[in-house]
């Protein structure tokens, strides 16, 4: 089984025991709240699968397979621990999605086979490569749709990470969740966050996504707002009139890291997985595991 020093040592070009296969990896499914042990290659298959659109460009799906391994060694060197004493789950709130050939196919009635093949060439195209930050694993986020402008990790999470930037995405327009509507009565609103008939933003970032928000008498973080709202993401414009407020949200997801729709729009414009990775996660590098 890799370990984390066997990756530490990699990453560093120092002797270290051999890797000769993809390692194991022990899975935590949440339906069936058991372990599957699988390689870090068919974890990385079936990841991609569930977290990426199975009709995107090839381009696209490399660099998400690219992001999902990293993204799982990275979690296996900080020791995250899942239920069972898994090192992995498929829950989304802690990990990453996964499913397997089985279920890849009832998710895809028609043509499963050759999108899955699709999928496993994205994996063997890439096998074995990680994205680095100064010898060290990235935290390799990625979401569904930016809807124009990534967040950084300064204003998300208010700690500034060096590849966590906010960049300009023209790509993901495509997505349905580039823009989206929504409209809420006062009642509605009153029901989510107590009575009155007011909202003011308090505080933006420089992507436009809100950090804080006063909602009637209540004051919240732009996460909370949009848990609250059941918004796809803290990029609002918000309006109001006499009968309610009307939200005008662009993207969906976190807005940190890689841009799915945005990997895809480039991958349509004829750009490869390392230059979708290298725009989204900036003055990184590559590196390939030795397995």
């Amino acid at each position: 089984m890799i370990t984390a020093m066997a990756v530490f040592f990699a990453i560093r070009g120092c002797q270290a025991p051999l890797i000769t296969d993809s390692p194991p990896v022990k899975v935590y499914r949440s339906k069936t709240q058991q372990i599957e042990q699988l390689s870090l290659e068919q974890y990385v298959l079936g990841t991609v699968a569930a977290e990426m659109p199975a009709s995107f460009e090839l381009e696209a799906l490399k660099a998400q397979a690219v992001c999902a391994r990293t993204y799982a060694l990275r979690k296996l060197v900080d020791g995250k621990n899942y239920p069972r004493g898994a090192e992995l789950s498929d829950d989304i709130t802690t990990c990453q999605a996964f499913v397997n050939a089985e279920e890849f196919a009832e998710l895809h009635p028609q043509h499963n086979e050759q999108l899955w093949d699709k999928i496993q060439q994205a994996v063997d195209e890439t096998r074995g490569e990680v994205i680095l930050y100064e010898n060290q694993l990235i935290d390799a986020l990625y979401h569904s749709t930016c809807g124009g402008q990534t967040a950084s990790a300064l204003e998300a999470y208010g700690r500034d990470v060096a590849y966590l930037q906010s960049v300009e995405c023209g790509y993901c327009q495509q997505s349905r969740r580039y823009r989206t509507e929504q409209y809420f009565t006062w009642q509605q609103v009153a029901d989510l966050a107590g009575e009155g008939k007011s909202i003011q933003v308090l505080a933006a970032a420089p992507s436009g996504r809100i950090q804080k928000i006063k909602v009637n008498h209540k004051v919240m973080s732009g996460s909370e707002f949009r848990r609250i709202f059941d918004l796809p993401s803290t990029w609002c414009t918000i309006s109001s009139d006499r009968e309610g407020i009307n939200i005008t949200s662009r993207g969906y997801g976190h807005g940190m890291g890689l841009c799915q729709y945005g990997a895809q729009g480039m991958a349509l414009q004829g750009k490869n997985y390392r230059q979708i990775l290298s725009h989204y996660y900036q003055d990184t590098q590559l590196y390939k595991l030795p397995y």
